[in-house]
């Protein structure tokens, strides 16, 4: 009887305490079913993140090279448009220059005139007309753009028609001696004899008829040379 007595009390120990257990596994399972899933969302959106801040990352640099390249691209169009600037501006001043090269070509200045003088019936260069020709001739050593005009003139004494001739004799003898002695090329040289014509002194004096024996030198710069 006793022995009963303490089986009945046993089982009766026993069936509270299966039963906690129970209990507890269960409220284990549930949470773990509720946790799992919660630490699995955590992770995802963990993995969403890193690879959303490391898109950003990339995206940043991008954005920044972007804007390098940008600045570069600006700086040369800037560059550029400056280069265009400048050029438009010497091309401007080229066409100036050249218009006025243009209106220039056949306009000549008288930059110097040296006259010598002549024995009466006679061509030939005296020392005095040599030393003037000499002085011009160091003027237009290696010059581009000149003209040289030599005009010979004669005086009332004598034939008319030999004292035309004589007139461009003594033009004659002044081209030739500057190009034999200061290698002057004729094609920069003009000559005419103008004969009694144009006198500058009064002919019927000997001081004027020894004037008007001469041949008067210009010196003619091209004025687009001189620009």
């Amino acid at each position: 009887m006793k022995i009963k007595a303490m089986a009945i009390i046993a089982l009766a120990v026993t069936v509270p305490l299966g039963s906690a257990c129970a209990t507890k596994k269960y409220v284990r399972n549930r949470v773990n079913e509720r946790v799992t899933p919660l630490e699995n969302r955590t992770g995802e959106l963990e993995e969403t993140s890193r690879r959303n801040t490391q898109e950003i990352s990339r995206l940043s640099r991008d954005v920044e090279d972007v804007r390098l390249r940008a600045d570069r691209a600006q700086q040369q169009a800037d560059r550029a448009a400056s280069s265009a600037e400048q050029a438009n501006t010497r091309v401007t001043g080229v066409e100036q220059s050249l218009t006025t090269l243009r209106s220039n070509l056949d306009k000549f200045t008288t930059q110097k005139t040296v006259t010598v003088l002549f024995k009466v019936g006679k061509s030939e260069l005296l020392p005095e007309a040599m030393s003037a020709l000499d002085e011009i001739a160091g003027q237009i050593r290696d010059r581009n753009g000149y003209l040289l005009e030599i005009e010979g003139f004669a005086s009332a004494d004598g034939d008319e028609d030999l004292n035309e001739r004589l007139s461009q004799a003594r033009s004659e003898s002044v081209r030739r001696y500057l190009a034999e002695h200061h290698q002057i090329p004729l094609f920069r040289m003009y000559v005419l004899g103008f004969g009694e014509g144009r006198p500058v002194a009064d002919n019927e004096t000997l001081e004027g008829r020894e004037q008007n024996r001469r041949v008067e030198v210009r010196l003619l710069t091209n004025n687009a040379v001189s620009q």
